[in-house]
Order: C-alpha cells, then sequence, then structure tokens
C-alpha cells in the first residue's frame, strides 16, 4: 500500500483552484485506506467546492488510477469539459492523471512511500530491506510531525 497524506486545508485548496472549471480525480484503494480519498470523500470535496463557486465537471475514482488503464477508463468516464484535475492521489496516481486527460494537475497530496495497515487498524509507514524492516512508523504521526493531514478535506 502506499501511504499519503493531504498537504493543505480545505481554504487553501479553495484558493487554489477558483477561477478553475475542476474534476476532482480519486482513488478507492490506497487514499481511501489513508482516510483522504476514495469515492465518498472525493464527492463530498467536489461538493463542497461546488457549493464554495468552483465549477465542477464531476467526480471520478477507481482503484488503483496508478494502473494507466483505470487512469484511461476514468478519464474516458468524464462527461464535460475542465481545465484542472484536483488528483486526491498518490503521485503515481496523479501522474497517470495528468497522461489519460491531458490536463494540467493539482496534487495536494504528500506521497511518503510503501506502509500498511497493522490489526489495530493503524497507516503504518514502512521499509524492508532485503526482506529486514529497517522503517516501521505510525504514519499519522509522520503526518503531524510534518504539518500534514491523514484525513479527508471535507
Amino acid at each position: 500500500m502506499t501511504v499519503m497524506a493531504r498537504d493543505r486545508e480545505y481554504d487553501q485548496l479553495l484558493e487554489d483552484v477558483r477561477g478553475r472549471k475542476v474534476l476532482v480525480w480519486t482513488c478507492n484503494t490506497c487514499a481511501r485506506l489513508c482516510n483522504i480519498g476514495g469515492q465518498e470523500a472525493g464527492q463530498r470535496l467536489a461538493d463542497r467546492l461546488s457549493g464554495d463557486g468552483v465549477e465542477v465537471a464531476g467526480c471520478v475514482s477507481s482503484s488503483a488510477p496508478c494502473f494507466m488503464s483505470k487512469a484511461d477508463r476514468m478519464a474516458a468516464s468524464v462527461e464535460g469539459d475542465y481545465d484542472l484535475v484536483v488528483s486526491v492521489n498518490c503521485d503515481m496516481g496523479a501522474r497517470n492523471a495528468a497522461e489519460a486527460t491531458g490536463k494540467e494537475v493539482l496534487n495536494p497530496v504528500v506521497t511518503f512511500g510503501t506502509g500498511y495497515i497493522d490489526r489495530n487498524g493503524r497507516n503504518r509507514l514502512a521499509t524492508i530491506v532485503c526482506g529486514k524492516t529497517v522503517y516501521d512508523e505510525d504514519a499519522e504521526e509522520v503526518a503531524k510531525r510534518n504539518g500534514l493531514w491523514m484525513s479527508p478535506f471535507v
């Protein structure tokens, strides 16, 4: 699993997208499991942006948009025009959003790296080298320490 956190509060994101026609693009796998994205969180974000006066073309999601074939299907499913993709995904999901849509992408997310969900349901950031765990820390603590959030925008 890829561990990630959002890098700004909603008000800052709103300022960053004001005056643009946006498509919210998110992941139902890692981003959802990290509590920052997924279909439900993405739709809440799209609805809130729309309510705050941003023109929103829609919200698309898929499991693992880091697979280019899934990103292509997501892009093809969008009806209407937009000029900015707000990508609530890991770096690879955002990269694929840019390639699949041909549009500018804003990715308000920091991708930490690999991790897992422990027996208590907590996200862990971990690194394994040659079969040995060399780093293992609570991902939410890493996020907080770095001024980031492991929660949805809204």
